[in-house]
């Protein structure tokens, strides 16, 4: 893992060594073993300014600094994330010779001798910026899940800038600072801004599975890119044969190893982050199937109801691994708290247990720590597949509304009785079922923090997101087409979001095995029902835990599923209130976001007194959002930039 930034311009009274340095000192905890500047002159008297701030961890020698260039072709890469297979590809590159055992210089001589084909080869997670010499082309380059972030920012018609932070963008000192009208409304939607808006005015995310290339012509100065989408989740109508659950498991199996088993590579230690749920305890099983002698890590609570100890030490004695506890009591996230929120790139609602998790295994002297994310989305995890899958037959929809009737009796304000009267509205799309599912704070409570700026008529995701996603879903099974939702909306804009910028804090590599792509292309092409568990005697996510190497114990497959949430419930109405409520309460916070005094503290108060229509998500999500304001000093959205109200919205 590093940092990576950098800045493209026609203007040659342009300083490029100061801009660059302010975007190293943004993002120097992103890589704190080695960094480095290059400045270019491109054709057609272009400029590039390159800069990197390196995490070692494959080739720890001077070998693997960057900017890294290959001196045949004059072509130059700064790069962030790892490619696990690179090394097997090396003999596929014609006439290269190596000086490194680094993925970047892989990366760097496969792409100067092979063009942008070379990506297809890539198995791993990776952002990168690539002057290509030969054929006078510069590309921006983002993988194919989105695991690692790649900002970009248009300054004029001739200077662009880019890095792996939005504060690095901040650092040069060439951007305004002005908040996002559309990316707070998506903020406080769903708790996470949806790419590619970020949450600041004139900064966009180039999209997973994205690449934009800049062609340099000397006839045209406008500098403007082409963007190329060259991977989806490959989610199509078309399944194939017809296939049994212990076929397509046993078809599953090796892609699962091979999968976990690539993450391993590296030049220092590897832990694993276990919370004993299925997604992590199956990486563990995965590995110790391959002979790996793991370390792995898991966060202990004392409020029981959140405590996930008892599963975590059954796989930890299970398999054999040494295994660490982070005891996590109130009093130190009181006195971490602050630290946590400073760590947030973009805010989120849910990246504070990603920081602790990562706190622990780097204090343990680890780089590198694989974990579980994906498996939920990918096998269909959550309970809500299931009740997508039923909607859509007529008897179960029918027996849906009697429970919505009677919960609008028992109790009409829960967050649960609104939501599920919206996913049975008709005419509903399957993505607004799914937003609906995912919103933070509905239409009405947007309107009223926000005095009617957001509302249900504002859509909270692009349009051209929200069009490419309708358009794949519709042929899809209900199962598919959530986990097609799933894996595009929440785990790129929140999960991946928030694992990246929280483990970057404390200089930790996370690795996702279960997001390896080649495994969610033989997932994407199974038939959602063999991803819903059937009958009582099957877990859930069975096709996941049959297509383990070896049977995962019982504990494990029948618990009740748990997420990894810390106990915001007690802590935001006892050990946090007063941090809480200074940061609702600051003005000039209020007055930056546009967000109503009043709408604020109504849900404050309302979450104090036990309100059943207002969780602590809804609180959350105003803290922090006000917090990452005050820190960064940020402006208030252009005037004139609301949203524009979209009539049919996501219907």
């Amino acid at each position: 893992m590093c940092g990576i930034a950098g800045i493209l311009t026609a203007r040659q009274d342009l300083e490029l060594t100061p801009i660059l340095d302010g975007m190293v000192r943004a993002i120097r905890h992103r890589g704190p073993d080695d960094e480095g500047y290059e400045e270019l002159a491109l054709p057609g008297g272009y400029r590039l300014g390159l800069a990197n701030t390196r995490l070692a961890i494959l080739d720890l020698s001077a070998a693997g600094h960057q900017p890294m260039t290959d001196s045949a072709s004059g072509s130059w890469i700064t790069h962030n994330g790892e490619v696990y297979n690179h090394m097997s590809l090396r003999p596929q590159i014609p006439d290269a010779s190596f000086r490194s055992t680094s993925d970047t210089e892989t990366i760097l001589k496969g792409w100067v001798r092979l063009g942008h084909s070379f990506l297809a080869s890539l198995r791993g997670m990776y952002a990168f910026a690539l002057y290509d010499a030969r054929r006078r082309q510069f590309y921006l380059v983002r993988d194919r899940l989105g695991v690692k972030p790649l900002y970009v920012s248009q300054v004029g018609n001739d200077t662009w800038v880019f890095a792996s932070e939005v504060r690095a963008l901040l650092g040069t000192g060439l951007i305004s600072g002005c908040l996002d009208s559309a990316g707070l409304n998506s903020y406080l939607a769903f708790g996470a801004v949806s790419a590619p808006w970020t949450l600041l005015d004139g900064i966009e995310s180039v999209l997973p599975g994205e690449y934009w290339r800049f062609n340099f012509d000397q006839s045209e100065r406008d500098l403007r890119p082409e963007r190329v989408q060259y991977w989806r989740p490959p989610f199509d109508g078309d399944v194939g044969p017809p296939l049994g659950h212990a076929e397509a498991a046993q078809g599953l199996r090796p892609v699962l190893v091979e999968a976990v088993s690539l993450r391993m590579v590296s030049d220092v230690p590897v832990g694993v982050f276990l919370s004993g749920g299925i997604d992590s305890s199956a990486v563990v099983d995965a590995l110790a199937s391959k002979g790996h002698q793991l370390h792995t890590f898991s966060v202990v609570f004392g409020e029981r109801q959140y405590d996930e100890s008892e599963y975590s030490r059954l796989i930890a004695r299970h398999f054999g691994t040494k295994h660490t506890e982070l005891h996590l009591s109130p009093a130190q996230v009181v006195d971490e708290y602050e630290r946590a929120l400073n760590a947030y790139d973009q805010p989120s609602i849910d990246g504070i247990n990603s920081y602790f998790i990562s706190q622990v295994t780097r204090q343990a002297g680890l780089k590198v720590a694989l974990s579980g994310l994906g498996g939920d989305e990918l096998f269909a995890g959550y309970s809500y597949f299931r009740l997508m899958s039923r909607l859509e037959k007529k008897w179960p929809r029918r027996m849906a509304w009697l429970v919505y009737q009677l919960l609008c009796r028992k109790s009409p304000n829960s967050i649960r009785t609104q939501k599920l009267g919206a996913i049975l509205k008709d005419g509903v799309s399957r993505l607004r079922r799914y937003t609906v599912c995912r919103e933070v704070m509905t239409d009405s409570r947007r309107a009223a923090v926000s005095a009617g700026m957001y509302n249900g008529k504002v859509a909270p995701i692009p349009a051209s997101v929200r069009g490419a996603l309708e358009s794949q879903a519709g042929g899809l099974d209900p199962v598919n087409a959530h986990s097609l939702f799933e894996l595009s909306l929440y785990m790129a804009n929140m999960l991946l979001r928030d694992t990246d910028q929280m483990s970057s804090a404390h200089a930790l590599e996370v690795r996702e095995p279960l997001l390896d792509h080649v495994l969610v292309e033989a997932v994407a092409h199974l038939p959602g029902r063999l991803k819903l568990h059937s009958g009582r005697q099957r877990s859930a996510k069975a096709l996941l835990v049959d297509a383990l190497p070896t049977k995962l114990p019982r504990q494990i497959l029948h618990r009740r599923k748990m997420g990894f949430v810390l106990p915001w419930e007690r802590w935001l109405r006892h050990e946090l209130k007063e941090q809480v409520a200074s940061v609702l309460s600051d003005q000039a916070a209020l007055e930056t976001t546009r967000l109503a005094p009043r709408g604020v503290e109504a849900i404050w108060t309302a979450f104090l007194a036990g309100d059943p229509g207002v969780r602590y998500t809804d609180v959350l999500s105003l803290v922090h959002l006000l917090h990452w304001v005050r820190r960064h000093r940020l402006k208030a959205p252009p005037k004139g930039s609301e949203p524009e109200h979209e009539m049919a919205g996501l219907n």
